[in-house]
């Protein structure tokens, strides 16, 4: 698609270049056609000797405006593809202007033989007829005509160029209009007889090019941009050319000047075309008053060249921190062009970055890059911690005037600092640094070097506060990966399936309310008819309640096989805790074992929620036996405080363990699931096997949160004893975890 759509804009480019070349030749063809008939019009008045008649004169006029028009919009397609600076556009109509008064001064001198002593004002016509009276006459007329005219069309194309600069639409209103006026008044003396005075109409339409000329001729907006090097350049090259027109082109009708150059060349040029002769002079009035203006104004603006310069460093300095959208990890870089950008533009000789450093926690800034001076030379001289602490208070700029007189400052005069300007860099309302601004000249602060500052220290905040979000973001994507990463390990010390007992069945799942929380439960066979069970619950949420969950579960595999009793087994466990649970962490346990053959559930509870017991009849209690949280007592009192309980097990019970997720949970009310609908869900439900009360019990509440996340871990284990007498039925048995939900 992409080579497709490149093929198609080269192709269209093609066909645009080949139709403009088309243009150009068929333009071309048209002005020589023009420009043919001219020179037999002359030809014919001579051979005949006989002025034309004066609608032959009008078409004959006609003819040469549309063919110097043609002409005229050829080389407007040749110098609009050749755009230039200021400099090469005036050379290039100097060298133009030049080449024209040679090949003008080289022609009027050809066959210069005056009839009748004939003036040079009126070389070879026909004083009273203006009828050409020899071939050379008419050479000459022609080639002056032609290379005056194509100069006086150098002249305007070219400065179209500069007056355009900056263009608006007044501007090139102005513009135009001036060119429209000047052709108007020239179709309007296409009646005119050479020497003719012009009519009152004529002369007000001069005076109204001449307005627009003079609107034109102060379009110098180009001036401003260039350095003092092409600023003394064109003012040389505006002085050669306005002396050139005035002295080759503005008098060549005037005196002994015009004898210098080209003799006579106004007199040939108004014979071959009245109209043609006025739009060049026209022409050239506009080039010398163009070069007039820009001459002045390039000398009043040479004292301006160093703030220019100044301004466009300050430009680049804005421009350098754009390149450093993609670079925003690399903070060293960040920082160095910050600093470096307000020196290397000239708005100051030494800056530094402060920042505030919340890797250690100090309240003292962090100085993290310098430009033009030094960071330990900076902190001898100036400082840094009370200017930046002001600024934050403040949170505005500082500007010491005089340096060294401010008792923050320990600078000497003539020791580099001669006035300070202190910005604080802030994004979202809060400060993330200062940048220090110094000059080694007191006073050295103008205002609008305080707002270029201002604007620039805007725009370094940003990037820095973009730069910070952008490492948070990363950083946070990098921590969730690694959460992730986390919850599948956590997962994994979860059981992966339930084991397979003849007459029990068992289904069981746990959530986090994060990545990873502190729910806990596991089995561990013991022998072919003892089960040990577990469920347990860390206080707190999150990654520290997932690291005492997985030391629990690695003391529970390796301690149920050793402890004989429930109770046994959690006093253990508390002993092995003690080294590494926090004094405000506790871990609340059910530990219990099935005995198949004597059909027996020995229970011992750490601190943790009732179990729930529903029989086959309906009967529903939670039994709560004493004990307290491990963790919370590390001496003789906890075992003490352990009580095993002996359930006889009778074919129909269900036994719910679970955590406080389970019982705690809100609905969007603010509504407490409780302890009495846990209940009244496992009755309702005893009669299906382990699955399809478990499943009953997260269809209730999630029903009753409406399906909202849980706000804290939630672990539900459920075990229903069968019997001895019923036979082993895989389709009662749940053989694997159901840990997901709605």
């Amino acid at each position: 698609m992409f080579r497709k759509k490149n093929t198609i804009q080269k192709s269209e480019q093609n066909t645009a270049l080949e139709s403009g070349r088309t243009q150009t030749v068929v333009l071309s063809l048209l002005f020589a056609l023009c420009f043919g008939v001219g020179l037999s019009f002359h030809v014919f008045e001579w051979s005949t000797q006989t002025p034309a008649p004066p609608f032959l004169s009008l078409l004959y006029q006609a003819v040469l405006m549309i063919g110097y028009g043609s002409l005229a919009l050829v080389l407007n397609q040749i110098f609009r593809t050749r755009r230039a600076s200021p400099a090469r556009s005036m050379w290039s109509v100097l060298v133009a202007g030049v080449v024209t008064l040679t090949i003008g001064a080289v022609t009027s001198r050809i066959g210069s033989v005056f009839v009748g002593g004939g003036s040079p004002e009126i070389p070879g016509f026909d004083l009273e007829t203006g009828v050409p009276l020899a071939l050379a006459s008419i050479f000459k007329m022609n080639i002056l005509s032609l290379v005056f005219t194509v100069f006086a069309f150098v002249i305007l194309l070219k400065l179209q160029g500069l007056v355009l600069v900056k263009r608006s639409k007044a501007s090139q209103r102005n513009w135009y209009l001036m060119l429209s006026a000047m052709v108007v008044a020239s179709l309007l003396v296409m009646a005119n007889v050479p020497g003719e005075p012009l009519t009152e109409i004529q002369t007000i339409a001069v005076i109204v090019v001449v307005v627009f000329m003079v609107v034109n001729a102060f379009r110098l907006s180009w001036i401003v941009y260039l350095s003092l090097q092409e600023k003394f350049v064109l003012i040389g090259l505006f002085f050669l050319l306005g002396i050139l027109l005035f002295l080759g082109f503005g008098v060549m009708n005037i005196g002994p000047v015009s004898q210098l150059f080209i003799p006579g060349a106004y007199a040939y040029t108004e014979n071959y075309s009245y109209p043609l002769n006025l739009f060049t002079t026209q022409a050239v009035f506009f080039g010398i008053l163009y070069c007039t203006s820009s001459f002045l104004s390039l000398l009043f603006h040479l004292p301006t060249s160093s703030e220019f310069k100044q301004r466009a460093g300050e430009r680049a300095a804005m421009h350098s921190l754009t390149h450093l959208v993609g670079d925003v990890l690399n903070s060293d870089n960040l920082y160095s062009t910050i600093t470096a950008g307000l020196v290397e533009a000239g708005s100051a000789t030494d800056s530094w970055l402060a920042i505030a450093d919340f890797t250690t926690g100090s309240l003292s800034p962090k100085l993290v890059a310098s430009h033009g001076m030094d960071l330990k030379r900076i902190r001898k001289l100036v400082d840094v911690d009370t200017l930046y602490s002001d600024v934050v208070r403040l949170r505005e700029p500082v500007l010491l005037e005089r340096a060294p007189a401010d008792h923050r400052v320990y600078a000497k005069p003539g020791e580099g600092i001669g006035s300070l300007f202190i910005t604080p860099l802030m994004a979202r309302d809060n400060v993330l640094g200062a940048l220090f601004i110094a000059k080694n000249v007191v006073h050295g602060f103008e205002r609008d070097d305080l707002q270029t500052i201002g604007i620039y220290a805007a725009q370094a905040a940003v990037f820095m506060d973009n730069a910070l979000l952008f490492a948070q973001q990363v950083e946070k994507e990098r921590l969730s990966r690694e959460l992730s990463i986390a919850r599948e390990v956590q997962q994994k010390l979860l059981p992966q399936n339930t084991p397979k007992l003849n007459g029990l069945s068992i289904a069981a799942s746990s959530v986090s309310a994060h990545e990873v929380g502190g729910d806990y439960y596991d089995f561990v066979q013991l022998d072919n008819n003892r089960l040990a069970v577990i469920i347990g619950d860390v206080s707190g949420k999150g990654t520290s309640a997932a690291f005492y969950m997985a030391e629990m579960q690695g003391i529970f595999q390796s301690l149920s096989r050793l402890a004989p009793s429930p109770r046994d087994f959690l006093s253990h466990a508390n002993i092995a805790l003690a080294h590494c649970l926090d004094r405000n962490v506790f871990i609340s346990v059910i530990y219990g074992v099935l005995d198949l053959d004597k059909e027996q559930f020995v229970i011992a509870r750490a601190g943790h929620c009732p179990i729930a017991i529903i029989d086959q009849a309906g009967n529903a209690r939670y039994l709560r036996t004493q004990g307290m949280g491990l963790g919370l007592d590390r001496t003789s009192l906890f075992k003490s405080s352990l009580v095993d309980e002996v359930i006889n097990l009778q074919p129909g019970d269900v036994f719910a363990l679970y955590t406080d997720g389970v019982v705690e949970s809100r609905s969007p009310s603010g509504e407490e699931y409780g302890y009495d609908r846990l209940l009244q869900v496992l009755s309702a439900n005893r009669h299906g096997d382990s699955t399809e009360i478990h499943r009953a019990v997260l269809h209730d509440l999630n029903a009753f949160l409406q399906d909202r996340e849980y706000d804290d871990d939630m672990t539900l284990v459920i075990i229903k004893w069968l019997g001895l007498d019923v036979p082993k039925i895989d389709t009662l048995l749940s053989t694997e975890i159901e840990s997901t939900l709605p």
